[in-house]
C-alpha cells in the first residue's frame, strides 16, 4: 500500500504541474466509481466519446457522481481508489479472458487543452516504469476527446499496448488508460474500444455542446 500511495503521489505532481512531490499525509480515500444499483441511477445528461461500439449486455457500468464520469466494465472487475492533492487515480484489473488494466486520472484544471493531457498522460507512464513509449498521433473525436494508442515497456522488459482517452470539459478534466499485453493486443483490441468508448462525462464538455 505505502509503494501505492507514493505512486500517487508522483502521478499527483504531473497532473497538477507542481515542482515539489506532493505530501501523502493527506491522502485519503476517495469516492470509488462503483456498479449502478440499476439502469435507472444513470446519469441520462452524460455524454459520451464518440464510439461504435456498443458493451455487451452483461457488463457492469462504474460511476462516480463527485468527478462526473462514468464507463462500463466486464463482471468481476476489481478496483481501488485514492485521491492526493485533488487528483483522484482510480485503477481496475479486468478479470480472464480480458486481463486488461485499466485507470482514470481525474483531476480540475480550467487552462489545460487535451494536448496538455496527452502529455501528462505519457509522463504518468514513466512514473509507471514504463520505458521506450511510442504514442501514435492523437485522434481528435471531437472538441472534447482525444484519442491515442500507446506501446510502452515495463521494467521487467514485457511489452504492452493500449489506448489513451483524454477528455476535458470547463474545469474537469480526465485521462483514461486501457490496455495490456502486446502479444495479447489483436485479440483484446475490440474490448479495449469497447471500455474507453463507453466513457462519458456528465457535463457538455469543452465545447458545451457535445
Amino acid at each position: 500500500m505505502k509503494k501505492f500511495v507514493f505512486l500517487l503521489s508522483a502521478i499527483a505532481l504531473i497532473v497538477t504541474g507542481c515542482s515539489k512531490p506532493a505530501p501523502t499525509s493527506n491522502t485519503a480515500p476517495s469516492g470509488t466509481p462503483k456498479p449502478a444499483a440499476s439502469p435507472a441511477t444513470q446519469k441520462a445528461a452524460a455524454k459520451k466519446a464518440p464510439a461504435t461500439n456498443p458493451v455487451p449486455s452483461d457488463w457492469i457500468r462504474m460511476y462516480d457522481d463527485a468527478k462526473g464520469y462514468e464507463f462500463m466494465v466486464p463482471k468481476g472487475t476489481e478496483n481501488k481508489s485514492e485521491t492526493v492533492e485533488g487528483v483522484d487515480v482510480h485503477t481496475f484489473a479486468v478479470p480472464a479472458p480480458y486481463d486488461l488494466g485499466v485507470m482514470v486520472v481525474a483531476f480540475k484544471d480550467k487552462t489545460l487543452t487535451k494536448d496538455d493531457l496527452l502529455k501528462r498522460a505519457e509522463n504518468i507512464l514513466k512514473a509507471l516504469d514504463e520505458k521506450d513509449i511510442k504514442m501514435d498521433p492523437a485522434k481528435e473525436l471531437n472538441e472534447d476527446y482525444s484519442l491515442v494508442t500507446f506501446t510502452s515497456t515495463s521494467k521487467d522488459g514485457k511489452a504492452g499496448k493500449g489506448k489513451i482517452l483524454v477528455a476535458t470539459d470547463v474545469t474537469d478534466n480526465y485521462i483514461l488508460f486501457v490496455g495490456g499485453d502486446a502479444d495479447k493486443y489483436t485479440a483484446s483490441e475490440k474490448t479495449i474500444d469497447e471500455i474507453w468508448g463507453s466513457f462519458g462525462m456528465y457535463s457538455g464538455g469543452s465545447s458545451g455542446n457535445s
